[in-house]
């Protein structure tokens, strides 16, 4: 797990253990205490309060203000870095101590609800402006306030201590449960990558041909064809046998890039062929990255996706562009661009984000390359995909540089 920023308090830690906890803490200590997330709501039921606090927040405007203050003095806290001590809207003396996993702000552990001797009394409260604000009855606040302790400088110290260790203890149980999801989620990529490469297996039995027959058939053919003057024909052949030769050998997982690129020359020629020359393309590559190193067969599914999704059902047929070139001293991009029918926004965005792409009907082929890029290069590599219907579609290949 890269980021906490996108989670709620309840993703991170259990609300149920939670409320176990702080409730037989609160019997040992009898300080109040509340949870809260970064924007001062409640995580679970309130302990200790005192009835002054509870009647204030029985009242939906004194319930609001009260939430506020809470957020606000946790957010304090935060920028100290450590518990906050500080008076409350009702004029109560409060403590807030943040709740900090991985550097991110979950939220706070919250309590207090005294005076402090020798500073504040009773009648500091201003108790008329909280019955006409919060529109709660006078009577009852008296009341209410009576119950409020007045305590020495020493209560209020060993307040902070309890909740910077309750918080403290929250903030270890959101990192135990992190370090669970970052194994589940790693154990499950290994489950899926094994499933994969079992599938990949399977079709790739189903896919066998001995080689040396093909490639003898495909030669014989290409003879017949020069004997017979179809010169177009041998060397359809001829790049066909090229290409498969290129595809099934054990090829070098690190060719260069020319070298790839010469066998899309032999595919997108077939291509033309086939179309009828209804398909163009254009190949542009920085000459300083010709010698570079490319995971193989990362261009070849690509190409072929612009081809079969792009410009295969347009009548008029299109145009595609593969232009490489360097965007900084130590990566480059290749961009493969056509101007078919384009990608409709749902699926583009699935396509930009999911980590599972086989239930698409551009599946396997991108899915493939843009998570073996990420085994070998790192999650900051791969590929983004650009799409407005019927104009451009671009899909943009984030490589480093390998010599």
């Amino acid at each position: 797990m890269d980021s906490l920023k996108d989670y709620k308090f309840s993703d991170i830690i259990n609300i149920k253990t939670l409320k176990d906890i702080q409730d037989k803490l609160a019997k040992i200590v009898n300080f109040s205490a509340i949870t809260v997330d970064i924007n001062g709501i409640p995580v679970c039921k309130e302990n200790n309060f005192t009835p002054f606090c509870k009647l204030i927040r029985s009242s939906p405007k004194g319930c609001n203000r009260c939430i506020s203050c809470d957020a606000q003095a946790s957010f304090l806290a935060v920028q100290d870095k450590k518990t906050r001590v500080y008076t409350c809207h009702a004029g109560l003396i409060d403590c807030a101590a943040p709740i900090i996993v991985n550097d991110i702000y979950l939220g706070a552990v919250l309590g207090g609800q005294v005076l402090l001797k020798g500073q504040q009394t009773r009648d500091s409260i201003d108790l008329n402006r909280i019955s006409q604000e919060y529109e709660i009855p006078l009577d009852k606040l008296t009341e209410a306030a009576e119950c409020i302790e007045i305590v020495e400088s020493d209560y209020v110290q060993n307040c902070t201590e309890f909740y910077t260790f309750l918080a403290n203890y929250i903030a270890q149980m959101g990192m135990q449960t992190i370090i669970q999801k970052k194994l589940l989620k790693e154990s499950q990529d290994k489950m899926k990558l094994e499933q994969y490469a079992k599938k990949m297996q399977l079709k790739t039995i189903k896919a066998q041909i001995n080689p040396h027959f093909l490639f003898n058939t495909l030669n014989t053919i290409g003879r017949m064809a020069l004997i017979e003057d179809a010169p177009t024909t041998e060397e359809l052949i001829y790049n066909l046998s090229d290409l498969l030769r290129y595809n099934l050998r054990n090829v070098e997982e690190f060719p260069k890039l020319k070298d790839e690129i010469d066998n899309i020359k032999r595919y997108l020629f077939i291509q033309t062929m086939r179309y009828s020359d209804r398909i163009t393309y254009e190949i542009e590559i920085e000459n300083s990255l010709n010698d570079c190193r490319i995971l193989a067969m990362t261009l070849q599914p690509i190409v072929e996706n612009s081809i079969v999704h792009g410009l295969e059902t347009k009548k008029e047929g299109g145009h595609i562009k593969i232009k490489a070139y360097s965007v900084s001293e130590k990566d480059m991009v290749i961009d493969v661009i056509d101007n078919g029918k384009g990608i409709d926004s749902s699926i583009l965005n699935i396509l930009n984000i999911a980590e599972d792409l086989s239930d698409t009907s551009f599946g396997i082929g991108i899915q493939n390359t843009s998570n073996r890029l990420k085994h070998y290069f790192g999650k900051n590599y791969g590929l983004k995909i650009k799409s407005e219907p019927n104009i451009e579609t671009k899909v943009s290949i984030f490589i480093p540089k390998l010599k």
